[in-house]
């Protein structure tokens, strides 16, 4: 039996409780995997057997997905908090490291579409980790990976409406180290991980996860034309760094990483191009996007 598939989403007020509205769209998404592992524990007792036996205590839910950047509103969950201004289109956002430890959670909707009709409701999903990347000629991607409360079978799935703007491409992107546009970027990524600890488990769910301390990282792998970017390291110098995409007029994402540090690989090799992988620790980042959406 063939199923078309789909991810969705609700935001949840609620830690754990599903909202009314799971039909969010979170962009392109090219794979998702549930994640679902029996916590169990192994028993060996004097009973006057050769067997073991299992107690299960609950399900361990860490779905991920990956999926094509159509806006910057779902990156609001891995950072915890955005502010919103404009009053007619174009409208921008701020998307800021929250300073409390308790992010906001969604209810991830796996949908299986065919007969019989079904999918899979994760509730409770926070953002452990979320990394964007790109690659010369192909699209902005975000990996994504969450801390969930629990998993249940559904039979009624919303009508869910595509985004259709397109996605941000790698020829889009404008990349500035320490305040000078450099053209040369092949590829890079920047990664979050908000390092999560759980509560203890309830009765069969999984507990509440509390972020811990942000761990920031990237990395830009570009052509080696000059010195400039090895003397950032060995200089020890602290510098910014934004990367940019742009769709139109009043229509990008861009990521500032601010006050970093530098360290660079260069190989050099027998034959071709000279290349250099730039790895970064930002202090701190901000998302800023401008689109059509008036609050994310």
């Amino acid at each position: 039996m063939v199923f078309n598939r789909l991810v969705s989403f609700g935001e949840e007020t609620n830690y754990g409780v599903a909202p009314a509205d799971l039909s969010k769209w979170i962009g392109g998404v090219t794979s998702f995997n549930g994640g679902v592992e029996t916590a169990l524990e192994e028993t060996v007792t004097l009973s006057g057997v050769r067997l073991r036996s299992y107690v299960v205590h609950g399900l361990d839910v860490r779905p991920s997905l990956e999926y094509y950047v159509q806006t910057g509103r779902f990156f609001k969950y891995a950072l915890g908090s955005v502010s919103d201004s404009g009053t007619a289109p174009p409208y921008t956002h701020t998307i800021d490291i929250s300073s409390g430890y308790d992010l906001p959670s969604i209810s991830l909707l796996e949908h299986r579409i065919g007969n019989p009709q079904h999918g899979y409701l994760y509730t409770g999903a926070k953002v452990e980790t979320v990394e964007v990347s790109w690659e010369e000629d192909s699209l902005l991607k975000a990996s994504v990976e969450f801390l969930a409360n629990n998993v249940s079978k559904v039979d009624t799935l919303p009508s869910v409406v595509p985004d259709t703007r397109g996605y941000f491409k790698a020829s889009q992107k404008t990349v500035t180290i320490n305040g000078t546009a450099n053209e040369y970027v092949v590829s890079g990524n920047i990664r979050i991980a908000n390092n999560h600890v759980r509560f203890p488990r309830k009765q069969d769910s999984a507990g509440k996860p509390i972020a811990g301390n942000v761990e920031l990282d990237a990395s830009l792998t570009l052509y080696y034309l000059d010195s400039s970017v090895v003397e950032l390291m060995l200089n020890r110098t602290t510098f910014d760094v934004t990367v940019r995409f742009d769709r139109g007029v009043d229509d990008y994402i861009e990521f500032r990483l601010y006050n970093c540090v530098a360290s660079v690989e260069t190989e050099l090799p027998a034959e071709g191009e000279l290349m250099q992988t730039l790895n970064l620790k930002p202090t701190t980042l901000q998302i800023f996007t401008s689109d059509d959406i008036q609050a994310y």
